[in-house]
């Protein structure tokens, strides 16, 4: 049987793939085009008038002339914070209160840049070249929240490099392809209880609660992923879009340390400080779009994305000094973000949009924890261009984001289970996003 201590050992030592309250559901940033937020990402796969568009599909690339650039920046303000919320330790511990605080904001805001640039090779022939941060984010709780035995920081961020090229097949038709290249750093940190690990194994003066310390896990690794798209116009003013990015494996090799351990736990190889790997998968996504030009002034834009968030059904922890691996269940399901909006040619030089979207999210109730108290979401997005001189455009887009509160049930089910020492928690939660991004558009 598994000792307490070895248990304890890989306490908070799972969902090192948790990233937080990003901009959309999971751990998934959309916010790469201003062009594409200020209509909540509606057509953005059957676009081809602005560089950020090869982030949604290569294809698009087929539209631009000459050499194309783009410069994006994304401000998310997030706020998720506990309204209510109790917890308690195990009754094998004797069931006493965890005490603390809710914990506040545990959303941290976040920049994300993006940068394009293509280039036409021949009349039917694009390059492009692609770099972004299309997954992560972090959360954080104070050391005296009721949920720091379940979740401290946590902390996902990623750079992806993305050459591409596309090739105008017929006229009304393209086609074009991309390789990812993806470097993806992940830290994760949680509280322990000491006192109660002390006073399960009958050491004098070890109560629960009164001596808490920290675990954590760092990783980082880089690895690399494909991306498919084609466009088709199939009457003058109409055009579709179909896009698929792959999934993207990392094994995350790194340490994981304690921080805090009191004698004698300290003498336990259980808390000493090791190498460790999991791995990680940024899920595979699917994304259709459909743009029709009503007349000269009015374009309706439509989406539909699907993202394969059931490759994530757990988190498995290895460690370099045959520790026991550290299991931590989630159970995603697969997800849909669907989304409208309408673009209006105001004048030659500006253009303004409009845009509705729900966010479906991965993260089922049973399994939510204050890791990503996630839920299903809702998009209301507005934006601009305006061409500030010939050839450079300045684009705008605010999007705010509505969720309902959700509920964080975690039981712990006792002696032989990892999270005997995190207790049970209960927490509702209330988030919302605010999103500002810019963006500079350019062609020579």
């Amino acid at each position: 049987m598994t000792s307490p201590l070895l248990r304890a050992a890989g306490l908070g030592l799972g969902t090192l793939a948790c990233a937080g309250t990003a901009g959309a559901t999971g751990y998934e940033l959309r916010e790469q085009s201003a062009v594409g937020q200020g209509a909540a990402f509606a057509g953005a796969a059957a676009r081809n008038d602005d560089p950020s568009m090869m982030f949604f599909n290569p294809a698009a690339m087929s539209g631009l002339r000459g050499i194309q650039g783009a410069l994006v920046a994304s401000g998310i303000f997030p706020n998720g914070e506990a309204v209510s919320g109790s917890a308690t330790r195990n009754a094998a511990l004797g069931g006493s209160p965890i005490r603390g605080g809710l914990g506040g904001d545990i959303a941290l805001d976040a920049f994300v840049p993006a940068s394009y640039a293509t280039i036409e090779l021949a009349p039917d022939w694009r390059f492009g070249l692609a770099v972004g941060s299309p997954w992560g984010l972090v959360t954080k709780s104070p050391a005296d929240s009721i949920a720091r035995y379940h979740a401290l920081t946590s902390s996902l961020k990623t750079v992806n490099i993305t050459p591409a090229v596309s090739w105008q097949v017929l006229p009304n038709l393209s086609l074009g392809a991309g390789l990812q290249i993806q470097y993806a750093t992940a830290r994760l940190s949680t509280g322990v209880d000491f006192g109660a690990i002390g006073a399960a194994q009958r050491i004098p003066g070890f109560l629960p609660g009164a001596r808490d310390g920290r675990s954590t896990v760092t990783g980082d690794d880089t690895s690399v992923g494909w991306q498919l798209g084609a466009q088709w116009e199939p009457l003058k003013g109409t055009r579709l879009g179909l896009a698929f990015r792959s999934a993207v494996w990392h094994e995350l090799s790194g340490d994981a340390t304690f921080q805090g351990v009191p004698f004698p736990l300290s003498l336990s190889p259980g808390f000493a400080n090791t190498g460790g790997k999991a791995k990680l998968v940024t899920p595979e996504t699917l994304t259709l779009g459909a743009s029709h030009r009503l007349d000269d002034r009015w374009t309706l834009l439509g989406g539909l994305e699907w993202t394969n968030w059931s490759r994530f059904p757990d988190l498995v922890v290895t460690f370099d000094n045959g520790r026991p691996p550290s299991v931590t269940e989630e159970k995603w399901r697969d997800t849909v973000f669907v989304s409208i909006g309408t673009e209006y040619h105001w004048s030659q030089d500006l253009t303004l949009r409009a845009g509705f979207a729900y966010d479906q999210t991965p993260v089922r109730d049973a399994y939510r924890t204050p890791r990503i108290p996630d839920n299903d979401r809702y998009w209301l997005s507005v934006g601009a261009s305006y061409q500030i001189m010939p050839k450079v455009t300045l684009s705008a887009a605010y999007t705010h984001i509505f969720a309902s509160d959700t509920s964080v049930t975690l039981r712990d089910p006792g002696p032989n289970n990892t999270n005997l020492f995190r207790g049970n928690l209960n927490a509702t939660y209330q988030a919302s996003v605010d999103i500002v991004t810019a963006q500079l558009s350019f062609a020579f």
